[in-house]
């Protein structure tokens, strides 16, 4: 007869109960069971489908940027190949020219220069070289002249910067129409990709070269297009020439895509788009679809990055309501993971009578072992799960999004047949943040609007901070450029916000920034101004400061959004319409707390208070042997207790104070479960401390309370922890 046996025929039980239990636990068991492969093959399929989905969003979302690429490209060549056609037609002098390219121009738009090149002596015998074209402006066409900047039949920078590479000129004159590498050009004084078409007369049987007939577009013209196009928070694009060069990247600006010219993209990383496998998102680390999709006959390739992982508002509109994997469903198989794996623990040490101490106390460190792991598990979920999306609120990361924004609201305001709106791009840059307490944060940076140089209604120029506590602002500077006013001011503002810190030390914050107009009762809407940026990609963090510090926190993504709030008054002016429905725009920064601080400060301390009572604990005996040891006192036990009380008394006023909230943080149910373990081992002491003691309490002196010690702690924190988490 082992240890347990013998103590439990002093119990008053019935002689079935052993059978009783384990059928009991064998019962639950199978039911758990059930429910773990239910919720395990939920997960694989809700796991499937968000693959499946992000994958096919993936790829047709490369299509349809090459696609659309494609499309707009051949609007361009056929303005090449219109002014080609005309100047096959046409007496090869001067005015004829310059009148076949303003003529060939008028229907075509998008270009930044479109011209013609003529070989030597090839308009007149004084003429050396002719090149005219027009250059395209925010208003106008620009008549100039190529050959006027430098001799483009010579020696002449392509493609790289050595000197003695072959021109464009001498590339095109071979006979291939096409577009051309990306090179600098000093006409226009920035980098340029060309498409070229050899010029030929209908005159000349022998078809002698007399030029080439060139169209020119930017970078910032790649830029312009693919931005129109949603790929999802942290996903970006890249589109590659033939040779491997990089001429558009969402994650770097055109100047650092220019200096990165002469760096070709390895086959390696390029042999990763074609395998149809996820990839690495090299902006997040995290898994995500890589994929290419050829622009039409160009030669170039669309390569796309976007998350494997998906949110509702990521699902194109016509998809019906797919079920995807969330936060909550791990959470579940988490909990129901755990709780099978103590139950057939349980149930297996029940069928094989494993009573004895030995086998007791094993069974203590496993069951601790489970819920330990579980808890981690739990907080490893927590820590890396995004963060829900704003109610009411419309993330603006990209020009489409943005674009599409500004037309629905000024659709819904003429139907509302309020004022035409008037959009404002606004632009932030912050340069420090500091926590003044847990509501009040202190905040500086720049800020900057563009306006049209010639608008017809007077309006003030300015911005508002409507939730500082005080604030300042001053001019910084005021330049014009492209035909609009750029002003920017230099602010500093104190700003009174609420956070959320129940999941403290696993919580994520939102520091906002909420913007007016100056003449906010006007319907004048300030929305992002995305040409300021390299990309307002979320994980890129636009708009912050490049060594930013932010003490105990961690940045993970910067982003602006629209929130459509309500007002119940109209501010003293009657003109002010659009109370009921007014579009504000915000500056997000999503932060997570560095959890190595709270582990340190408290949760450290509060395993070494944990640690010492279980060792208060273990001193607990009658036996003599064991009394000259530990010296067992009852009043020390409680004596100890107590100290051991008021130091996580003190530790939890100061957490109280340091985060100033109304509610129950996570972390404080630690100090909670922790003063109820102080209770019990009290009671424990006292209770033991009678003669006779109780018989649960009297078998192998006091060695129940010192066995679920761990096990029933544990049990309490991970069930919180599962519940606060869900």
């Amino acid at each position: 007869m082992n240890d347990l046996e013998h103590f439990a025929r002093t119990l008053p039980f019935s002689k079935d109960t052993n059978t009783w239990l384990k059928n009991l636990l064998g019962a639950g068991t199978v039911i758990v069971f059930c429910v773990f492969i239910w919720s395990s093959l939920d997960l694989m399929q809700k796991s499937r489908n968000t693959l499946n989905i992000s994958e096919q969003q993936a790829i047709l979302t490369t299509e349809k940027i090459a696609h659309s690429l494609h499309n707009h490209l051949n609007e361009l060549i056929v303005a090449a190949d219109t002014l080609a056609a005309n100047l096959t037609e046409a007496l090869l002098d001067q005015e004829t020219v310059e009148l076949t390219l303003k003529k060939s121009a008028l229907n075509h738009t998008g270009f930044h220069a479109l011209g013609v090149a003529f070989d030597l002596y090839q308009i007149s015998p004084q003429l050396r070289l002719f090149a005219p074209f027009l250059r395209q402006t925010a208003t106008n066409y620009q008549l100039d002249r190529l050959d006027q900047y430098y001799d483009y039949t010579g020696k002449a920078t392509y493609g790289n910067h050595d000197s003695g590479t072959q021109s464009w000129f001498q590339h095109a004159s071979t006979g291939r129409s096409g577009w051309l590498k990306p090179y600098y050009d000093m006409a226009y004084q920035q980098v340029t990709v060309k498409y070229v078409i050899p010029l030929r007369t209908q005159a000349q049987s022998d078809h002698l070269k007399k030029g080439v007939v060139f169209l020119d577009i930017g970078l910032e013209w790649f830029r312009h297009h693919i931005e129109n196009h949603d790929l999802g928070d942290n996903g970006y694009a890249m589109i590659i020439n033939d040779n491997g060069q990089v001429i558009y990247h969402g994650l770097k600006g055109p100047k650092k895509t220019i200096r990165e010219l002469e760096q070709p993209i390895s086959s390696s990383y390029l042999a990763n788009f074609s395998t149809g496998s996820p990839g690495i998102n090299e902006l997040t680390g995290r898994s995500a679809w890589l994929h290419k999709f050829p622009i039409g006959e160009t030669g170039w390739y669309v390569l796309t990055v976007m998350n494997t992982e998906l949110s509702k508002k990521n699902l194109f509109h016509h998809q019906p309501d797919h079920p995807i994997i969330h936060k909550s469903d791990i959470h579940y198989w988490i909990l129901t993971t755990v709780l099978l794996l103590l139950m057939i623990y349980s149930w297996i040490a029940l069928v094989n009578h494993q009573r004895t101490v030995t086998h007791l106390l094993r069974h203590a460190f496993v069951f601790s072992l489970l819920l330990t792991l579980g808890i981690i598990a739990v907080w490893i979920n927590e820590y890396y799960a995004a963060r829900p999306i704003q109610y009411n609120s419309m993330t603006l990361s990209n020009r489409a999004i943005v674009e599409q924004f500004q037309s629905d609201y000024s659709i819904s305001t003429l139907n509302e047949s309020k004022h035409p709106p008037f959009f404002v791009p606004t632009g932030l840059f912050i340069q420090s943040i500091e926590f003044l307490n847990a509501s009040n944060t202190a905040v500086s940076g720049y800020v900057w609007q563009r306006y049209p140089k010639n608008y017809e209604e007077p309006i003030d120029h300015g911005v508002i901070f409507p939730e500082a506590i005080e604030s300042t602002i001053t001019e910084a500077y005021t330049h014009e450029e492209n035909h609009e006013i750029v002003k920017g001011w230099y602010f500093e503002a104190t700003l009174r916000e609420t956070f959320d810190y129940r999941g403290y030390p696993f919580d994520k914050q939102f520091l906002w920034i909420r913007l007016w107009h100056k003449e906010f009762t006007k319907n004048i809407i300030l929305v992002p101004d995305f040409r300021a940026f390299d990309s307002l990609n979320p994980s890129t963090l636009p708009g912050i400061e490049q060594d930013f510090v932010l003490s105990e926190w961690n940045l993970s993504r910067a982003y602006f959004d629209i929130r459509i709030n309500k007002y119940n008054s109209n501010f003293g002016n009657t003109r002010f319409t659009s109370h009921d429905k007014m579009p504000e725009l915000y500056f997000n920064i999503e932060i997570s707390r560095n959890i190595l601080n709270p582990f340190i400060a408290h949760l450290f301390p509060l395993a070494v208070v944990l640690l010492m009572l279980y060792g208060i604990v273990l001193t607990i005996s009658k036996q003599e042997s064991n009394l000259t040891i530990t010296g067992f006192n009852v009043s020390a036990v409680i004596a100890a207790c107590s100290a051991l009380f008021f130091i996580l008394l003190i530790m939890h006023v100061q957490l109280r104070d340091e985060l100033a909230v109304n509610t129950i943080v996570y972390l404080e149910y630690f100090y909670l479960v922790s003063y109820i373990t102080i209770l019990m081992v009290t009671v424990n002491t006292v209770l033991f401390s009678y003669d006779p003691p109780l018989r649960i309490l009297a078998f192998k002196d006091n060695f129940i309370p010192k066995l679920i010690y761990w096990p029933v702690l544990l049990l309490w924190i991970f069930l919180i922890t599962a519940i606060l988490f869900s």
